[in-house]
């Protein structure tokens, strides 16, 4: 029970607040330098490189206009206000976002699987079964669930006791029947 109330307080607390906002910056960003932008602020430089962009002026394609839409609102709701002097971004599976197909949308609400009784189980670098796997949850991870879900598929990360992030990437919900020796959020 200990662990329950630890991860529920480690779920509400203020540094993920500003995990969130910089989780939803990464996001939008990630569509509009996908497109070919080129960044102009540091933590844009930094984050992105720069190395392939095209331009300032960048078309989006319609399903990435709804999606950099959807990440304004919630970066509104969040009341989210970024840095972009900083050269760094507050993001604990940063290494794991660069590897994705699909990007995720970060929710309003968190919650935790602690102690995976399941299989082993592949992550996938985007919402679909062809997807190369990225990631996989062993069975003893605490397993997060941050972001909108696509239809079956969620994208998750995951951790050992020590909360550090170990792994993530989509998982297709309709394989498995979540199995976890106790629960968060």
């Amino acid at each position: 029970m200990k662990s329950l109330v630890f991860a529920v307080s480690l779920l509400a607390s203020p540094a993920l607040a500003s995990d969130a906002c910089h989780d939803l910056w990464f996001t939008r960003n990630a569509v509009i330098d996908r497109a070919g932008y080129c960044f102009g602020s540091p933590l844009g430089q930094a984050v992105f490189n720069n190395g392939d962009c095209t331009g300032k002026s960048v078309s989006l394609p319609p399903q990435a206009e709804r999606m950099v839409a959807l990440v304004k609102e919630m970066e509104a709701r969040f009341g989210c206000r970024v840095n972009n002097k900083q050269t760094y971004l507050d993001l604990d599976d940063l290494f794991l976002r660069y590897q994705l197909w699909d990007l995720p949308v970060r929710d309003e609400f968190e919650s935790a699987c602690l102690g995976w009784l399941g299989p082993v189980m592949g992550l996938r670098a985007g919402h679909r079964p062809d997807a190369p796997l990225v990631g996989q949850i062993d069975p003893g991870d605490n397993v997060n669930y941050s972001h909108i879900p696509v239809g079956s598929w969620t994208y998750v990360t995951t951790s050992g006791p020590d909360w550090q992030v170990t792994s993530g990437g989509w998982l297709d919900t309709s394989l498995f029947q979540e199995q976890c020796q106790d629960y968060a959020g």
